[in-house]
């Protein structure tokens, strides 16, 4: 992919627009339907734990990686 320097910004071409305005959504509704394949949504928990050990925080791991997936039922 060549380089291309420009002196001023008004040098730089616009960037090439889609054929309607939904292309773009139609894309990311693509790449959202594939990603899907990819395996189950998996979330990591939101914030900071502190672990007072090692084998803790190993423990925390374990069983949030042997947990359902987001959205599937427990078993």
């Amino acid at each position: 992919m060549p380089v291309h320097r420009y002196r001023d910004i008004s040098e730089v071409p616009d960037p090439p627009r889609a054929d309607s305005p939904l292309a773009g959504l139609r894309a990311a509704c693509a790449a959202s339907t594939i990603s899907d394949g990819f395996g189950a949504r998996r979330r990591a928990p939101r914030g900071v734990r502190r672990f007072r050990s090692i084998e803790e925080a190993d423990a925390h791991r374990r069983a949030w990686e042997e947990a359902p997936p987001d959205g599937e039922p427990k078993p």
